[in-house]
């Protein structure tokens, strides 16, 4: 489990407090508003019980209905504004937490962008939703019924005792006997739910993590039968965050019902005492009656209290969660002195470099080679050699450790990298497709483009055809990773949004091993049309885009071993004269010189 669901948080950090109160000051107007109704509701609630101990005592016991009249309208009239303190502290409220949930999920949402593919490496998506979805709902939920409420209940509770003083010292004291019992029992109800809560978060987390495999996987389960055996796998996970949920509902169990039993003891000491001493005219039945009204509202705060501390702890783990992906600093930024990289014919010199994912694993090592503007070159190897290494380094996915990469002669550490990528085009061996018409991802290289020019992109590409032949033509939604289209469909979408941004770099990870014959023509067809004029490095899988290059560079274990044409290559005899001749012989183990997403 990832150390960040370990987080539980405390009840209250004042450092992460501040961080989080900066994010309402945009809306401290609401704020202050919302303070001011939530305090004009609790005075009307405080004022009730002393209205109808007037009324008793100065209206009813000594008939003076007028007295009695002026009271209950005054009664009213306070209950009209705690209807409208209510309303109006919940209608702000709502409206600034869902304001600055945006604003929230607005940054984490930038933020992430910014971040370079090492963090996305080591870091799960459902963990990243997780933060943006989840922890800033429980954000959410502090600050629409947390931190305003909870002034409201500490108002609330010392207005009582202060009132209650006021009314009878010595029935107050009394009332306030069964205080550190009370005391006693939320204190062992924190500790008790503080651990039940960080055994919810470790449960709802392996939830989680399994579902999204078990979803991601689900071919793989149906294709050798393994349903019975995880459905297992989870009723054992699930029993264990309902176990965890139970021990904290038990918990809840005994809590309120003792506070309950709590006020009961209290009540039963101010009926008893404060009887006799009505009985012995010591006391008026209208203080009897207030100090009722006031030890029942006395319970609800502190029952709400108990219940906002779950609250409070939830928001600052959430907190602390999200603020840990906040200051994730991305390992690649421009430098102060970043220049916009101009238009580029496209020679492209690696000198001496090298790189590692992981520290002491070098994946490159001193590589060095030269692609002349517009040429073609190849980059052939086994899994594993480097070769994916180099485009993400090109295109500067990661962080360049030695050596140097040039184009055009401009350092690309030295160039700003959107004016750098924007001059690339890279096309995957697994296009990735968004959920959305099929004109749409077309245009995602280049937003605003005119229908003329996603029309002529498609055709280039050989798509345009296919496109038609679908019910909706370029209306058509592709869904989640573009499921409705076939693997050649998809490709040849890729090379259409390639060809929409007119890169003078063409990165090419090619692959037609598991289309048929005839969209393997219309691949290679569009292939010939990307490269054309173009510089171009291709992680080559097929041979028959092999013959397509200039130049072909043979990668094993991070170095450049070979380098020269395909005739020169193979009369050499060495790995590619290997390689070749073992797809030559035996296509079916073409998988040998095929790599994956990471090198």
């Amino acid at each position: 489990m990832h150390e960040e669901d370990e987080i539980l948080g405390k009840a209250y950090d004042a450092r992460l407090m501040r961080r989080l109160l900066t994010y309402l000051r945009p809306y401290r107007k609401q704020l202050l508003a919302a303070v001011g109704f939530m305090l004009l509701y609790s005075a009307m609630e405080l004022l009730s019980p002393y209205l109808v101990k007037v009324a008793i005592d100065s209206g009813i016991l000594r008939k003076d209905y007028g007295v009695l009249n002026l009271t209950v309208a005054i009664y009213l009239v306070s209950q009209g504004f705690c209807w409208l303190g209510l309303y109006q502290q919940i209608i702000i409220l709502s409206l600034l937490g869902q304001q600055v949930m945006f604003d929230i999920r607005h940054q984490i949402f930038s933020h992430l962008q910014s971040l370079s593919l090492d963090y996305y490496d080591r870091t799960p998506v459902g963990r990243i939703i997780s933060r943006l979805i989840n922890d800033v709902g429980v954000l959410n939920e502090l600050l629409t019924s947390g931190l305003v409420a909870i002034i409201g209940d500490v108002f609330t509770l010392a207005g009582i005792i202060v009132i209650m003083l006021l009314l009878n010292v010595k029935l107050s004291l009394l009332c306030f006997s069964v205080f550190p019992i009370l005391i006693y029992v939320t204190f062992k109800f924190r500790n008790t739910v503080r651990e039940n809560y960080r055994r919810v978060r470790q449960a709802v987390a392996r939830v989680t993590a399994y579902l999204q495999e078990s979803i991601a996987g689900v071919r793989v389960t149906q294709a050798f039968a393994r349903e019975e055996y995880n459905y297992q796998h989870f009723n054992e996970i699930n029993q264990q965050h309902f176990q965890a949920n139970m021990r904290t509902a038990f918990a809840f169990s005994i809590f309120f019902p003792t506070v309950e039993l709590i006020g009961v003891i209290a009540t039963a000491i101010i009926i008893w005492y404060g009887g006799l001493n009505v009985a012995a005219n010591r006391l008026t039945l209208g203080i009897l009656v207030a100090f009722l009204n006031y030890v029942l509202r006395f319970f609800h705060p502190l029952r709400d209290l108990s219940q906002k501390y779950n609250t409070l702890q939830a928001a600052m783990a959430a907190s602390e969660r999200i603020f840990q992906l906040l200051d994730t600093p991305p390992s690649l930024k421009d430098k102060p002195s970043a220049l916009e990289l101009p238009l580029v014919k496209g020679e492209i010199v690696f000198e001496k470099v090298s790189f590692s994912y992981h520290p002491g694993e070098r994946v490159l090592k001193n590589v060095s080679f030269r692609v002349a503007p517009g040429q073609k070159v190849a980059l052939v190897g086994a899994t594993g050699a480097g070769k994916t290494s180099i485009i993400n380094l090109l295109y500067r996915f990661y962080p360049l450790e030695e050596g140097r990469i040039l184009i055009d002669g401009y350092d690309i550490s030295e160039v700003q990298i959107q004016s750098l990528r924007k001059q690339m085009a890279l096309v995957l061996q697994e296009p990735f497709l968004f959920s959305d018409t099929i004109r749409e991802n077309i245009a995602y290289s280049n937003p605003g483009v005119s229908e003329e020019d996603i029309l002529t992109a498609s055709r280039a590409a050989c798509l345009h055809d296919l496109v038609m032949k679908l019910p909706d033509g370029y209306d058509t939604r592709v869904q989640e990773r573009g499921i409705r289209l076939s693997l050649g469909q998809r490709q040849l979408l890729s090379f259409a949004r390639a060809l929409l941004v007119n890169p003078r770099v063409l990165i090419l990870d090619e692959a037609t091993s598991s289309v048929d014959t005839e969209t393997e023509m219309l691949i290679q067809e569009a292939i010939k049309k990307l490269l054309h004029e173009r510089t171009a490095i291709v992680i080559a899988h097929r041979l028959s885009t092999i013959r397509l290059v200039d130049k072909i560079l043979v990668i094993d274990q991070g170095e450049v071993v070979e380098e020269g044409t395909h005739e020169q290559l193979i009369a050499r005899g060495g790995i590619y004269s290997h390689l070749y001749a073992l797809q030559f012989r035996s296509p079916e183990n073409s998988s040998l010189i095929k790599e994956g997403k990471h090198e």
